[in-house]
């Protein structure tokens, strides 16, 4: 793969990777071996590496394994999640998340402070679907405690063949209780960009989500938005919503289209304070009608580039809440042909010279998702049941589901009352199911299924509404 030894600049998020290896001060003999002061830096890592291998009883030959423990350790002292070493093979199947279609569930994840963190879900990938949330924390992969463990095994351990389940424990805001979410892997479709056209009130209002920003998410938005115009388009909507990002090319090319000449996009510096600001060219003209952008805690990086430009550049209304808070720019540099090296060398600025890092784009007009977005699947294993009586998360998640959609039940605490009871019946005989007022496999996927379609449900996206409701009145 050819692009595996060029410099990428990127805002990639895909794969954040934090390693923790301690290198310890051997003793032999009651002296130590190791002296930096005495022997140089360089020296002494050399010293170690070569104690190492002639004394560590347990050494079994695997330089390689040194070697990489030795960058890692050096990483990890730096305390950035976003700057990471790669063996070969885990950078391309990093890269190729980027590319147009990979095998996994969907979701980009980064680690801090030993945790594995969802950044967000790929729309409509099987995380999603399975009701995997933005700030989910995996503490278990098929019963397995990975807490610690390096990104990339990690993410080795969620991979495996299309059409099998792997089973995630996470948690989830304050709750201390794991929820088991099985997810289905499949073959995740790159396709960066989909759109369509709402006519509400006589008023054309283009819609463009943009998944990712890969390699030609340029072209495919910039044909998405001639294809709206065509279609006699007023305003347009820009979706970032769990965007993590994708190349910053990209981005910047997006908003030269949208934006008149010498509109500042964005400025990157690096740690000398030296750097460049990135304005529009002017090879377009630019767009003349009202653009609202939609974002939340999973848009990132480059789709906070671009909510930020619309912002503060072109005036532009953002809606949604705040974003992720990424203002970092990595480098990949190869090592040799079995390695990378994914650094932090700049920082960017928004257009008004704002760092957004680790505090978020704020959107000029805040609208909370709705409570249901954030309930997840009520996932039974082995057969199990839920019924009178019982107490369980699950049957939390249960009440919250029948609640959500409108049953009646008195309590959403785990406990399986008789309203429950009640409100189980009644969603089985809408459903043409038996009315056993129990919850079984079948009966909880109809729920987790039922939630799903709400939570699709444009008219209860109130983001969106509220993004179509300023642009009627514009």
């Amino acid at each position: 793969m050819k692009k595996k030894l060029k410099y990428l600049m990127t805002f990639l998020l895909g794969m954040i990777v934090t390693f923790s290896v301690v290198l310890l001060v051997l003793l032999q003999r009651g002296r130590m071996i190791v002296s930096p002061a005495n022997s140089g830096e360089i020296q002494a890592v050399n010293q170690v590496y070569d104690a190492l291998r002639r004394n560590h009883y347990f050494y079994e030959g695997d330089n390689q394994a040194l070697v990489s423990g030795a960058i890692m350790g050096m990483i990890e002292v730096l305390e950035d999640p976003h700057s990471t070493y790669f063996t070969m093979t885990d950078y391309e199947d990093f890269v190729g998340r980027l590319e147009e279609s990979y095998s996994g569930i969907g979701c980009e994840v980064m680690s801090m402070n030993g945790y594995t963190i969802i950044v967000a879900p790929l729309p409509g990938s099987p995380a999603e679907e399975a009701g995997l949330l933005a700030n989910d924390t995996i503490i278990e992969i098929d019963g397995e405690n990975v807490m610690g463990e390096p990104l990339q095994d990690v993410v080795n351990k969620i991979k495996g063949p299309l059409g099998t389940t792997v089973t995630l424990g996470i948690r989830r805001g304050d709750n201390a209780e794991l929820i088991n979410i099985e997810v289905t892997r499949a073959e995740i479709s790159q396709e960066s960009v989909n759109y369509e056209m709402i006519v509400e009130e006589g008023v054309n209002i283009g819609y463009i989500q943009v998944l990712s920003f890969g390699e030609n998410t340029r072209s495919e938005f910039v044909d998405a938005v001639e294809s709206l115009e065509e279609g006699g388009m007023d305003s347009l909507i820009v979706n970032l919503r769990n965007n993590s990002g994708g190349y910053l090319t990209a981005v910047v090319q997006m908003l030269d289209y949208l934006l008149p000449e010498g509109e500042v996009i964005t400025s990157v510096e690096n740690r000398e304070g030296k750097g460049e600001k990135i304005t529009t060219t002017g090879n377009f003209p630019g767009k003349e009608y009202p653009i609202v952008t939609l974002i939340n805690g999973g848009s990132a990086s480059a789709s906070e580039i671009f909510a930020a430009a619309m912002k503060e550049a072109a005036g532009q209304e953002v809606v949604g809440t705040t974003s992720y808070g990424k203002g970092t720019v990595q480098e990949t540099l190869p090592i040799d042909e079995n390695s990378m090296l994914k650094l932090t060398t700049q920082v960017w600025l928004t257009s008004g010279g704002n760092w957004v890092d680790e505090v978020g784009v704020e959107p000029t007009i805040e609208v909370e998702a709705p409570d249901f977005y954030s309930f997840f699947q009520v996932y039974l294993p082995d057969e199990t049941v839920l019924e009178y009586d019982m107490v369980s998360p699950a049957v939390e998640n249960a009440q919250n589901i029948l609640s959500t959609l409108g049953y009646s039940v008195n309590r959403t605490d785990g406990y399986f009352d008789q309203s429950t009871v009640d409100a189980v019946e009644d969603f089985q005989r809408d459903n043409g199911f038996e009315a056993t007022g129990i919850i079984d496999t079948q009966i909880a996927n109809e729920l987790t299924l039922a939630l799903r379609d709400k939570i699709r449900a444009p008219q209860y996206d109130v983001q969106l509404q509220r993004a179509i409701e300023l642009l009627i009145n514009k």
